[in-house]
């Protein structure tokens, strides 16, 4: 079985190595504490629990805050840091101790989506782009005071002024859950044109179409082919996953199964979440991540399915060509 890489969003969480981080003495904008509070000011087109670049999100317990700032355009840091044609980008976030004890750092991922269609990013690091530290570090923050991250990451091409969504997942120490809250502004330079808007939604009980949104909003696109490499060729997909409800979705949660030819033999599978970052969807956006699988040579061209089996259960069909 093989799985979608982190494009990078690519994997594993985001835990990335301490390295320049650092408190202050100054505390952030104090919340109040118990649930989680809608976006704060200068946010108002934004939905309930999506906040402005800039604004706190208290996490549940009430004890921290927590507060992402503008995405900067930066140099990357080695030549292989970013792909051809993507830029890169730092991302500052920083938790307050809203608390008045001394605490342990929580345990801290970030996954950055960028464009309507939310596409990965790649993280990175180097010099003045650490990250969050190790849990096993056992950074401890003062009442008041504020720890600070920066890290690096890569952005597709055509994303300069598009959205930047930021999900910020954080697991409290004592607690086994990860609290997650979202932040919103744009990618930096200028606004670039948007990549194609994918097909309408297909209607309900109709065939769908590679490239087609379904109903309950996944899409897949068509499948991008490499040369043949000893009767395989390599194969891409984007596979996209829209939330539309007011509550965050839990990942994307799909499997992949690539069929190929009239009999439809399974070509390969990739099960979302295993293989690469698969963090929460805020409220009514959108995710979407590369997906890498394989078919035979001798499928080209050829009929294509691609059988989508949602967390739970629920399965959709695709239909396409392999060309």
């Amino acid at each position: 079985m093989k799985t979608a890489p982190l494009v990078g969003a690519a994997s594993v969480l985001l835990a990335l190595v301490l390295t320049g981080c650092g408190q202050d003495g100054a505390p952030a904008p104090a919340a109040p504490s118990g649930s989680r509070q809608p976006a704060t000011a200068g946010s108002a087109e934004l939905p309930a629990g999506i906040a402005s670049f800039g604004a706190a999100q208290p996490l549940e317990s009430g004890s921290w805050t927590a507060t992402v700032r503008s995405l900067q355009e930066m140099t990357p840091p080695a030549k292989d840091s970013v792909p051809s044609g993507w830029s890169a980008a730092r991302v500052k976030v920083a938790l307050t101790n809203t608390g008045t004890d001394i605490a342990l750092l929580p345990e801290t991922s970030v996954t950055v989506r960028v464009g309507e269609l939310g596409l990965e990013t790649n993280p990175f690091t180097g010099p003045g782009v650490a990250g969050f530290p190790e849990p096993d570090v056992g950074a401890k923050v003062k009442p008041g005071a504020t720890f600070t991250a920066d890290f690096g990451v890569a952005v597709p091409p055509r994303s300069a002024g598009q959205r930047a969504t930021v999900t910020l997942e954080a697991t409290q120490a004592g607690l086994a859950q990860a609290d997650a809250v979202f932040f919103e502004g744009k990618v930096p330079g200028a606004t670039t044109p948007a990549s194609p808007s994918p097909a309408a939604t297909a209607a309900a009980g109709a065939r769908l179409s590679l490239g087609q949104w379904s109903p309950d909003g996944v899409r897949i696109s068509p499948l991008q082919l490499a040369a043949d490499d000893n009767g395989r060729r390599e194969a891409s997909l984007e596979l996209s996953v829209r939330n539309d409800s007011d509550d965050p979705r839990p990942g994307m949660g799909v499997t992949v199964r690539v069929l190929v030819g009239a009999e439809l033999t399974t070509a390969d599978t990739a099960s979302a979440g295993l293989g690469y970052h698969d963090a929460p969807i805020a409220p009514h956006r959108t995710a979407t991540s590369t997906v890498d699988v394989s078919v035979p040579s001798r499928a080209v061209p050829g009929p294509v399915t691609v059988d989508a089996e949602q967390r739970g259960g629920d399965r959709l069909t695709f239909e396409g060509a392999l060309k």
